[in-house]
């Protein structure tokens, strides 16, 4: 049993809120730099943000086994569900750079034009290298949001960055 999953269970069974702030602490900012990547404006991912945590604290008691993997499944599709109400683009180009700051050593023009390359990415392949890179993931938390073999995970995301960083040069 993890350490997120101890801290829910104290939640759960032992009604301990400070377990579940702690997990909420935790989670928070790490899945609103993901809804921003995804292409969120700041107010719309605290909302989204907002809103997964309600559904999250709803549910997570009656099966708190992968609560990472649950709370980012629930933000992935309100996020969804917001993109088909406004039929935005799920990834946003033009994302103010102080929302994702570049990575090290990064230049700011290269942080745009990854951006842009990884929009050109299908839905899944997105997600997976914005939850790695940009929200900082392990292989390990990614394979249980995923619900796939750590293993897995790795290749795929060797894979993608390959079609990346191929795009690039060939640009």
């Amino acid at each position: 049993m993890n350490d997120y999953q101890q801290l829910l269970r104290k939640y759960c069974q032992d009604g301990d809120h400070g377990a579940f702030r702690t997990f909420y602490r935790a989670q928070a900012t790490r899945l609103w730099r993901f809804l921003i990547a995804r292409g969120c404006d700041r107010d719309s991912a605290y909302d989204l943000l907002s809103e997964a945590f309600l559904k999250f604290i709803q549910s997570v008691c009656k099966d708190p086994s992968s609560p990472v993997a649950f709370l980012y499944r629930i933000a992935i599709n309100l996020h969804i569900d917001s993109y088909r109400r406004r039929q935005a683009s799920p990834i946003d180009a033009t994302v103010d750079a102080d929302d994702l700051e570049p990575l090290a050593g990064e230049a700011p023009d290269d942080h745009a034009h990854v951006r842009r390359l990884v929009q050109n990415l299908p839905a899944d392949e997105q997600n997976l290298l914005l939850m790695r890179y940009w929200v900082g993931m392990t292989h390990k938390e990614l394979a249980q949001v995923l619900d796939m073999p750590e293993g897995s995970v790795r290749r795929r995301c060797a894979e993608t960055l390959k079609k990346v960083r191929d795009n690039w040069e060939q640009e």
